[in-house]
């Protein structure tokens, strides 16, 4: 397995690991980053840590040989990040410019996989400059409840409402008004709740890392059921045809988003109602996250999956 990645490629050099940033999931990002330098660490590599944005010209005078990608969320995730590093010449893991832009605004991606028969959520998308909540009558005539409330443009759950009945809805609308920036992606997702458990699958370049299925105690895996909770159940897909079609699903999405390196792709509903929630192109790798559970499962420790993380830098 990954017998294309040459793990070794970086040994002896200095490489870094950037997380933090300044986005709403700034504090998971900050267990992902720790995450990766213990274990850089403990295989032996002069690794640093780089806490953006502060420690952003320390980054550009160091210039590593290369750098994991830990940040979540915003421009560490977007895209920005992925061009600098590009325009400087610093191997970084994961995606490029243009995927990890495409996968962070999720209206856009949805229209891509719709475009190539992925299945995903009807809904609207209003954008920021044009939502408003005293609008939210008319939206729910286009979207009745039970519905999805999310911000387009965030992740681990921040800013996402399931809404089961209309006064559930119009507390989401409120709420969500308060969230919106005047970023280009910034809008609000309205989307038809679709039953059935939730699925994680996962990519390493043409690997497949294998299915989750995710049952939270309360039923909705919110930020809090991701991070702040032990309860959260975490079962590995064994049924071989669910395994294959959640696969599928996956893979179009991976490669049809262009993804490189690890990536996630969440879905949710029953074997005939499966679809798209979003994909993740810099995955969380806290000890809930759940790429580090399908490696584990591949016989791959942590320390030897950032290891080959690591080695799969480009720019």
């Amino acid at each position: 397995m990954l017998g294309h990645i040459n793990r070794e490629r970086f040994r002896g050099e200095p490489v870094g690991v950037v997380y933090g940033g300044d986005s709403s999931e700034r504090d998971v990002s900050l267990k992902t980053g720790k995450a990766f330098l213990d274990a850089l660490e403990e295989l032996g590599y002069d690794a640093t840590g780089y806490d953006l944005p502060n420690d952003l010209s320390k980054l550009l005078n160091d210039k590593p040989a290369a750098v994991i990608l830990g940040l979540h969320g915003g421009n560490g995730e977007n895209g920005a990040v992925q061009g600098l590093l590009s325009v400087i010449g610093v191997p970084f893991t994961g995606s490029g410019v243009m995927a990890s832009a495409l996968a962070m605004d999720k209206a856009r991606t949805k229209a891509l996989l719709r475009d190539a028969r992925v299945p995903v959520a009807d809904g609207i998308y209003v954008p920021s400059r044009d939502f408003r909540a005293s609008d939210a009558s008319s939206y729910l005539e286009e979207v009745p409840v039970p519905c999805v409330v999310k911000l387009n443009d965030a992740g681990s759950s921040v800013g996402v409402w399931v809404c089961r009945d209309e006064a559930a809805y119009l507390e989401a609308i409120s709420a969500v008004s308060g969230m919106l920036s005047d970023a280009p992606t910034a809008g609000v997702l309205i989307e038809a709740f679709v039953k059935g458990p939730e699925y994680s699958v996962g990519f390493f370049d043409d690997q497949f890392l294998g299915a989750i299925e995710i049952r939270p105690e309360k039923g909705f895996y919110d930020y809090e059921a991701k991070y702040a909770t032990n309860t959260t159940q975490y079962v590995p897909v064994e049924d071989s045809e669910l395994s294959a079609q959640l696969e599928a699903i996956g893979r179009t999405a991976y490669r049809k988003v262009g993804c490189q390196g690890v990536a996630r792709v969440d879905m949710m509903g029953e074997p005939d109602t499966l679809i798209v929630l979003e994909l993740n192109t810099i995955p969380g790798m806290t000890a809930t996250s759940l790429i580090p559970k399908m490696a584990a499962r591949l016989g791959l420790t942590f320390k030897d999956f950032t290891e080959f993380l690591l080695a799969s830098a480009h720019c």
